[in-house]
């Protein structure tokens, strides 16, 4: 009867020491204490009445009973969810003593039959605007080739004009040298029949003289 009595007590302090664990960890997890009738999440029985863990609590034992960043990401019942979705922390960023973004609807990270509402976390994150530089990126891009095809035909339209700008100049700087050549070669003319004209006079002059002192 003593023997009886003093196992009774054994196993009595031994579930209470498991009891008392278990509300313990409870405290190191994103509402480790309010997934509906599972006080034992790391549990395979929920209750921690059995030593026996499941999938989620051999994991968190792995991470030296610490909510990391790991076991948050991690889908431990395979159910589609990770952890952190099913605990109300999808960001991963809950620390111990801090208020996880939603305390209702959480669901067993240690049971795939349990699950909860994604649109809980839907736009939790952020993710939907960390594409946005990618498309200003893309943009701007797109502005500096559609610069770049407008710069060019100006500049050839400027070397256009600045041709044809050039062109009456030339021609009258040509005029201007034609009409020089053929003035100085008038003035050649001018001169040249002058002395001829004079030359003609003298000898008549001399056949005159000639013929009077005969």
């Amino acid at each position: 009867m003593k023997v009886f009595v003093a196992v009774t007590i054994a196993l009595a302090a031994f579930f209470a020491s498991e009891t008392e664990a278990s509300k313990k960890y409870v405290k190191l997890l994103p509402n480790g204490g309010n997934v509906p009738n599972v006080p034992a999440i790391g549990h395979t029985d929920g209750t921690g009445d059995e030593d026996a863990t499941n999938a989620f609590g051999d994991a968190f034992a792995e991470a030296d009973y610490a909510w990391t960043k790991g076991l948050c990401e991690a889908d431990s019942d395979g159910d589609g969810q990770t952890n952190g979705q099913e605990l109300g922390d999808p960001c991963c960023t809950w620390t111990v003593g801090g208020t996880p973004l939603w305390s209702s609807g959480v669901s067993n990270p240690g049971d795939a039959s349990s699950t909860s509402d994604s649109s809980l976390w839907a736009n939790a994150c952020g993710s939907s605007t960390s594409e946005t530089p990618e498309t200003t990126g893309s943009t701007t891009e797109t502005s500096d080739s559609t610069s770049e095809s407008t710069t060019a035909p100006a500049d050839s339209s400027t070397e256009h004009e600045s041709g044809s700008e050039s062109t009456p100049a030339d021609s009258e700087q040509t005029s201007a040298s034609s009409s020089t050549n053929s003035t100085s070669s008038g003035h050649a003319s001018s001169s040249t029949t002058s002395a001829e004209k004079c030359a003609s006079d003298l000898a008549s002059t001399r056949a005159r003289a000639l013929r009077a002192s005969n």
